[in-house]
C-alpha cells in the first residue's frame, strides 16, 4: 500500500461520525446531529456546535461528499461516504486500542474516595448509583425499540451487559459494606 492509498487514521468521535453518515446515507449534517441528541449513550458527540465542522473536514479530506437537495432555499446537503471514507471507516473498524477495551471508569474513580464519606453516604451513593444505572437502561431499551439500524441489537446487548455488570459490581460493592457495618457493630 503506498503513502497515497493509506487510509486515514480516525479519532473514535470521528469514526463514530463517519460510522453514523455511512449506515444512514444520505443524510444531512442536521439529522447527524439530531441522531446523537437522541442518543441515550453519553459518550457520544452531542454538540451540534462540533458536528458541523467535523462534517466539513470530512468532505475537504474527500471522506463523504454532499449534494445540495433540489428546491432547497437553505442549500441544505446530503451527505455519502466516498470509496477514500469506506477505507478509513473499515481501518478504523478493524483497530482496537487499549482504551476501547477498559474505558475510563468514572464511577469505579469516585469509589477510590469513599473515605470522605460517612457509612451511610457511602450507602446511600451506591443506591443512588444503581437507581440512575436502572434508569438508565429504561432508556436504552426505549431508544432500541424505536431503532431500525442494522446491527442495533449487537450494540444494545452491549450496552445492556455493561449497565448490568456495573450493576452486579454495586451489589458486591453494597453487601460489602453492609458486612463490614455488621462487622464492626
Amino acid at each position: 500500500m503506498t503513502a497515497q492509498e493509506t487510509p486515514q487514521t480516525l479519532t473514535d468521535h470521528e469514526g463514530s461520525l463517519l460510522s453514523l453518515v455511512h449506515r444512514l446515507q444520505p443524510i444531512t449534517a442536521y439529522k447527524v446531529a439530531k441522531f446523537y441528541q437522541d442518543s441515550p449513550v453519553a459518550s457520544v458527540n452531542k454538540s451540534m456546535g462540533q458536528v458541523y465542522p467535523m462534517i466539513s473536514r470530512f468532505s475537504k479530506d474527500g471522506l463523504i461528499e454532499g449534494h445540495q437537495v433540489e428546491d432547497d432555499a437553505r442549500g441544505t446537503e446530503v451527505w455519502r461516504t466516498t470509496a477514500k471514507g469506506e477505507i478509513a471507516l473499515k481501518a478504523w473498524l478493524q483497530e482496537f486500542k487499549p482504551l476501547q477495551l477498559i474505558p475510563h471508569d468514572t464511577l469505579g474513580t469516585k469509589v477510590l474516595s469513599f473515605g470522605l464519606l460517612t457509612h451511610q453516604e457511602r450507602l446511600d451513593w451506591v443506591l443512588e448509583a444503581k437507581a440512575e444505572l436502572e434508569k438508565k437502561q429504561a432508556e436504552l431499551d426505549a431508544y432500541h425499540r424505536k431503532s431500525d439500524e442494522p446491527f442495533q441489537s449487537f450494540a444494545h446487548d452491549n450496552a445492556v451487559s455493561i449497565l448490568r455488570a456495573r450493576m452486579d459490581w454495586l451489589d458486591r460493592v453494597l453487601f460489602d459494606l453492609v458486612k463490614s457495618s455488621s462487622a464492626n457493630q
